[in-house]
């Protein structure tokens, strides 16, 4: 019976992967997010209130999970890092993230979230995944980090959303170091492509895909994850994007 944590998993992408992954009754669900809907309930659902911001939040997490082993992680909370005074005036999400109107507040909100954050919850749950790892009837436990393109160094011909691309750069970064210090465990990170969220409140982006449509196309690829994909950076199609 495996379990699964999925954060981010009140709304957007984390709550399509929660209807997901717990429509299979053997699976186990524990469901982060800071605000849920009535939506997320179910028999193999646990429900816990986590702000990845906050290193109290996190730790009350861990505490409630004790020992638990964890077989898969899927990260999916982020925030996209746009200027809110920009953003109450313009439809174009693009222009609330520009060098021009990046702020000091969002920029460093946009981190404690998407980067310290995620480092706090993954190493809270670094023990829960070694125990799973210990038991010879399980395959190899999973951390499938929800990344962008964006993040990608080498990819950035465009420029702009400073805090964005800043927060997961530094998220490529930290999974790769976790796939080096924690070799029991597959950490990988994977670009979804624009997805409609509530990251993006009230616009669609230009080329958004619904959420169903990102989790099915992702679902063979998280499933064949093996060891030999840990510190890997992978588009939902399985392409590999450069760091």
């Amino acid at each position: 019976m495996p379990t699964i944590v999925i954060s981010g998993a009140g709304s957007g992408i984390g709550h399509t992967f929660l209807k997901t992954l717990s429509s299979d009754p053997s699976n186990t669900i524990y469901a982060l997010d800071i605000t849920f809907s009535e939506e997320v309930r179910g028999d193999n659902i646990t429900r816990h209130t986590v702000d990845t911001s906050s290193p109290e939040s996190v730790a009350d997490f861990s505490s409630a999970l004790g020992s638990q082993p964890i077989d898969m992680f899927i990260h999916s909370a982020a925030v996209r890092g746009l200027v809110p005074s920009v953003t109450e005036k313009e439809d174009d999400p693009g222009a609330a993230e520009t060098m021009d109107v990046m702020d000091v507040p969002t920029f460093t909100k946009t981190l404690q979230i998407n980067t310290l954050g995620s480092f706090l919850l993954i190493r809270a749950l670094i023990p829960n995944l070694k125990a799973a790892a210990s038991s010879s009837t399980r395959t190899i436990p999973k951390v499938v980090i929800m990344g962008s393109r964006m993040g990608s160094v080498g990819a950035n011909n465009t420029g702009s959303a400073y805090a964005y691309r800043a927060s997961k750069a530094g998220l490529n970064a930290i999974a790769k170091s976790f796939s080096v210090d924690v070799p029991e465990v597959c950490f990988t990170v994977l670009h979804p492509g624009r997805v409609e969220s509530r990251m993006v409140p009230n616009v669609r982006e230009e080329g958004a895909v619904d959420a169903e449509d990102a989790v099915e196309e992702m679902m063979p690829i998280i499933k064949g994850l093996e060891k030999k994909d840990t510190g890997k950076f992978y588009f939902r199609d399985g392409g590999v994007i450069e760091w």
